[in-house]
């Protein structure tokens, strides 16, 4: 439209529009003056040309850019000084929070300066102590091996001193067997061969042999021991008259006694089995007593010294006695601690005989010993007859458990029935038997 109008001037369509106004309006300015900016308002309310408002223009926006700037710098300025004046308060924030957390470390330290000062009193206060338990137990360790040292000197002297009572006791009872309780095996009167031989003919000699054997056998306790005393033998105690079967069997007595009391004739011979074995029986009674004594042990069955010489005695109470004075043996045998094997529940005098041997080098002892159950079940009581225990007398009738000791420490025997015979009391027995 320009070059239209540059190359045809003057002449102006209706319908163009302002360029300023974008109005339809008859063009009263040249499109050079536009260009140029060379017009005003018509209606003379402004008479500033458009090329001055536009230069006013420029400088106001130049003048703008230059006070953004301005602005921009004073505004920097005042920012940084914002942000320096928040650092500051932060700072001063982490200051005082520094400062509270120094105070509060001083505290703690403070606090565990303290506690360290009474760890280090208290383990001063602990060593001391244990510097003085150091030396309670070195104290101790020494009174201990001083203890030591007097308790292995009391063994000995204890061992000394029980050996020399050993040996005392030992002399002293071989006195006693030697002088007043001589005990000796005699063998008995046997057959005559000529008459073994006529009544056993017609038996062979194996056969003959194999009776022999049986005869030297005897089951004791669940086995077979040997035994070569079934009757060949027998003991004397005190001398030759006063003898025990070495077998044990004093059967005799009780027969004699129960012929005796069928017959109503006259006692002819003083010599006759029941005072035989009844004196045997009464000293060993009193020797078992003594020995007793002399061993300080206890017997389990309270025994009289008398018992065996008063009276004749029926069945059953020769038999309980008996029985009483061979549990007794036994308790003295395991307390010297006798070879079971060579003991027999039932050989009164022969087991004596093992107790105050030489060879027994326990004769003497003192201390705890253990009794064979086997050997003391093994002596059985004989079960009287009826007419036995109507004959019994209230003394009689006592009951086992009433003439038990006990084998308890702490009991103490009677003395009625502990006490040893004198020697008047044993000379005028062996002048009355």
């Amino acid at each position: 439209m320009v070059e239209s109008v540059d190359e045809v001037e003057g002449l102006y369509v209706a319908v163009e529009r302002c360029p300023l106004c974008t109005t339809s309006r008859r063009r009263l300015t040249c499109a050079r003056c536009i260009q140029a900016g060379d017009f005003v308002f018509f209606d003379g309310r402004n008479s500033e040309r458009y090329s001055e408002k536009w230069g006013r223009l420029q400088k106001l926006e130049e003048e703008k850019e230059r006070l953004q700037q301005s602005v921009l710098r004073v505004m920097g300025r005042r920012i940084q000084a914002d942000e320096m004046k928040w650092k500051i308060m932060l700072f001063k924030k982490k200051r005082d929070q520094l400062k509270e957390a120094v105070a509060w470390g001083n505290e703690e330290v403070k606090s565990y300066r303290e506690l360290l000062l009474r760890s280090q009193e208290e383990t001063q206060r602990l060593q001391r102590r244990a510097g003085r338990h150091q030396e309670k137990r070195d104290k101790i360790d020494r009174h201990n091996r001083r203890l030591v040292e007097l308790l292995e000197r009391r063994s000995r002297e204890q061992h000394n001193k029980l050996s020399q009572l050993a040996a005392l006791r030992r002399d002293h009872i071989q006195e006693l067997i030697t002088h007043i309780f001589h005990m000796q095996e005699e063998k008995q009167s046997s057959r005559d061969l000529s008459d073994v031989t006529e009544v056993d003919l017609a038996l062979t000699s194996s056969t003959v042999t194999e009776l022999a054997e049986a005869r030297r056998t005897t089951y004791l306790s669940g086995r077979w021991i040997w035994d070569d005393q079934n009757g060949e033998t027998s003991i004397s105690i005190t001398g030759t008259p006063v003898v025990l079967p070495s077998n044990g069997d004093c059967s005799a007595y009780y027969s004699w006694v129960e012929e005796k009391s069928t017959s109503s004739g006259p006692e002819l011979d003083h010599i006759n089995p029941a005072h035989t074995i009844s004196a045997a029986l009464c000293y060993a009674t009193q020797l078992v007593t003594i020995l007793s004594h002399i061993l300080d042990v206890n017997l389990p069955k309270r025994l009289c010294n008398s018992e065996f010489c008063g009276e004749n005695l029926n069945r059953h109470r020769f038999t309980r006695s008996l029985n009483k004075l061979n549990t007794n043996i036994l308790h003295l045998c395991f307390s010297q601690h006798v070879n079971s094997e060579k003991l027999h529940p039932h050989h009164t005098l022969r087991n004596i005989m093992f107790l105050v041997s030489l060879d027994n080098n326990n004769l003497g002892r003192t201390g705890s010993f253990e009794v064979s159950s086997d050997l003391e079940e093994s002596i059985e009581f004989v079960e009287p007859e009826a007419s036995g225990l109507t004959e019994e007398s209230g003394d009689e009738s006592v009951t086992d458990e009433e003439t038990d000791l006990g084998t308890d420490w702490e009991t103490v025997p009677s003395p009625r029935f502990c006490d040893i015979p004198s020697q008047s009391t044993t000379i005028s027995w062996t002048q009355k038997t």
